[in-house]
């Protein structure tokens, strides 16, 4: 656990201290962004996400989840809005810059254990918030950030923690 906190410490540490030449030619046309979060395998899953601007300081996001939990095998489907805020003041505008908002998500669990399981399989379905901020160079995507989810329909003997960090990487257009 001291080691992937420490990786990504230090992975935060160098998206925060880059300072990249922008790209003048493409700046103000990105729009959509797909974006996949390879730290989860860390921790046990992996995402992937798709980000659509909606409006001139908003966006829509949708995504697929695949995790494993101790002997718990899960997948999912969630989304989120996100609100841009220019807090740091950086004149970003939607899909880049800081982002908060809220997020939902559902997920189907089954018992991988390999022993006859003392709890069914079934549905969870959380609702929560995030924080993120995202970079773009050159088409490039490096997004930071944390989640919070909170269980509205858990299932007994799956226990995970609410809180998550986000560190994907991906491609805007």
């Amino acid at each position: 656990m001291k080691f992937k906190l420490t990786v990504l410490l230090l992975i935060a540490a160098v998206a925060l201290t880059l300072s990249p030449q922008e790209s003048t030619a493409r700046k103000a046309s990105y729009g959509e962004c797909i974006t996949v979060n390879p730290i989860g395998l860390a921790f046990g899953g992996i995402n992937a996400m798709y980000e659509r601007q909606i409006s001139k300081n908003n966006s829509f996001t949708a995504g697929g989840y695949l995790y494993s939990s101790g002997d718990w095998m899960g997948y999912g489907i969630g989304g989120s809005y996100r609100w841009y805020i220019d807090l740091f003041k950086t004149r970003k505008r939607p899909i880049e810059g800081f982002a908060v908002g809220p997020r939902v998500r559902i997920d189907t669990w089954t018992w991988e254990g390999g022993r006859v399981s003392p709890y069914d399989d079934g549905i969870t379905f959380t609702i929560g918030g995030e924080a993120v901020y995202k970079w773009i160079w050159d088409d490039f995507v490096l997004e930071t950030g944390i989640v919070v989810n909170f269980n509205v329909a858990g299932l007994e003997g799956l226990d995970y923690s609410p809180f998550g960090l986000v560190g994907s990487i991906g491609y805007a257009w």
